[in-house]
């Protein structure tokens, strides 16, 4: 076991085979290469991943198909050969979220996503060269686009959700992005 002190949580223990490594770190924090993803609450699609080398910093996390389902990461094998996937399967993606007081304006980095590898726990942040992704996509203009009427109460359940996970960024330091 682990233990380590952060600002969000307090201290934790985090198992070794939980640890998710970075080799390249990510960017702009080049120094932080081992992170734990923790839930938010059982029910929410948004994920805490919490750097070991720093406590105070922490990142939300979400995957991008649960608001852009037609969301697609094409990366060369160069690009991830050092995840050491064995079948495109393997990979998860999710982007850092950026959740400002008003979470009807969260944003979501779909230029830069994080693919795992979650069979050897290794990770990395890729740059898309897809002109279509911003480093500060509307979440909610994009869950909007892809609802139906019957969706529209997951769509506020998403801000109240994102406002829970704003109330918990203020306990500690705010939120770093990407």
């Amino acid at each position: 076991m682990i233990k380590v002190s952060t600002v969000r949580f307090g201290a934790i223990e985090v198992n070794e085979e939980d640890v998710i490594e970075l080799p390249h770190g990510l960017i702009g924090f080049p120094e932080l290469k081992k992170f734990i993803l923790l839930d938010h609450d059982k029910e929410s699609p948004f994920k805490w991943f919490q750097s070991l080398d720093d406590g105070a910093i922490a990142f939300v996390i979400i995957n991008p198909l649960l608001f852009k389902p037609d969301y697609f990461v094409e990366v060369t094998e160069a690009e991830v050969s050092d995840l050491e996937l064995k079948d495109e399967k393997d990979a998860v993606v999710s982007v850092i979220i950026t959740i400002p007081s008003d979470p009807n304006n969260m944003t979501a980095n779909l230029k830069a996503p994080l693919i795992f590898n979650l069979n050897n726990r290794l990770g990395k942040q890729i740059i898309l060269n897809n002109g279509e992704f911003t480093t500060r996509h509307n979440v909610m203009e994009e869950m909007k686009k892809h609802s139906s009427v019957s969706e529209a109460q997951k769509v506020q359940e998403v801000v109240e959700t994102a406002k829970n996970v704003n109330r918990k960024q203020a306990k500690g330091k705010p939120a770093t992005s990407i």
